[in-house]
């Protein structure tokens, strides 16, 4: 496994190896390796000749300074686990290098990114197109994979390398969950145990929901009903203060993320709320 910190050591070797006709597959990161980042990993390094992934906590997609100060750094553990799947290249640029200062660019997202997410954190779809824009001009052209988990930002990357005529395939990667149904988070490291416990109501919402449209229901309304309703039913047990206070449940399109009036066809089903002061995200598709 071959570490790259400098922006345009990594643009290089990526050329390089394009030359030697090896294809690339790319797994862009914010660290804190998990198992839904393994499952990135595996499927990029079943498909492509090199697996490159890049290791960046992103301050300009974060809304909270407090949120970033917070995220979770573990770089030697995470290096662990990338050479332990074969990963051939980890890049693990320094802010300054990826964002010089001052900053003049950066990438805006009309709609796509007003919504959803975007509305709880006004500006961090831009932070993210910046960065991921810069990521996919320094590896070139490549498969690049991302996690349906952040669903939101899936759409928003695939409909930016649509309109800027990135040379990169976007691979979708379905969420990993653990045994009790847990989406695996960068961010369930900054949970304690009664909390993990809390954070099992966003899973159970979407599981809900899912069974009730399979069931027969097509009505949006009812449908996000019962999500809120399992969102916000005290858990037995647990605090006052690690309840889940929920922001958003929703049906959407999943092609763009509006809300349709009735359940005719498929759907996405999307949850948010904090937990523990943990802002937490979990969708399924229908």
């Amino acid at each position: 496994m071959f570490r790259i910190v400098k922006a345009k050591e990594f643009q290089a070797e990526c050329e390089s190896l394009r030359l030697d006709g090896r294809t690339i597959g790319l797994v862009p990161t914010m660290g804190a390796l998990h198992s839904g980042h393994r499952q990135l990993i595996t499927m990029a390094r079943d498909q492509c000749d090199i697996v490159a992934v890049s290791i960046f906590v992103n301050e300009l997609q974060f809304d909270n300074p407090v949120d970033l100060e917070k995220y979770p750094r573990v770089v030697d553990k995470d290096l662990e686990i990338a050479s332990s799947l074969g990963v051939d290249l980890v890049f693990t640029p320094e802010s300054a290098d990826m964002h010089p200062r001052p900053t003049l660019f950066h990438l805006e997202v009309d709609r796509l990114g007003d919504i959803l997410e975007g509305a709880s954190r006004p500006g961090h779809f831009a932070g993210v197109a910046t960065v991921v824009a810069k990521l996919f001009t320094l590896a070139g052209r490549c498969k690049a994979y991302f996690g349906e988990k952040d669903f939101q930002q899936l759409s928003v990357i695939s409909r930016m390398v649509e309109e800027l005529h990135f040379p990169v395939e976007i691979v979708p990667v379905p969420i990993v969950r653990d045994t009790s149904g847990l989406a695996f988070s960068s961010r369930n490291l900054r949970l304690d145990s009664e909390q993990l416990k809390s954070a099992l109501s966003l899973s159970r919402a979407l599981f809900a929901a899912r069974d009730a449209i399979a069931g027969g229901e097509k009505d949006t309304g009812k449908i996000e009903e019962l999500m809120v309703r399992e969102l916000r039913r005290e858990i037995a047990g647990i605090a006052q203060s690690n309840q889940p206070e929920l922001d958003y449940a929703l049906v959407v399109d999943p092609l763009t993320l509006v809300e349709p009036e009735r359940i005719d066809g498929p759907v996405r089903l999307l949850v948010a709320a904090r937990v523990g002061g943990v802002r937490l995200i979990d969708n399924i598709g229908v």
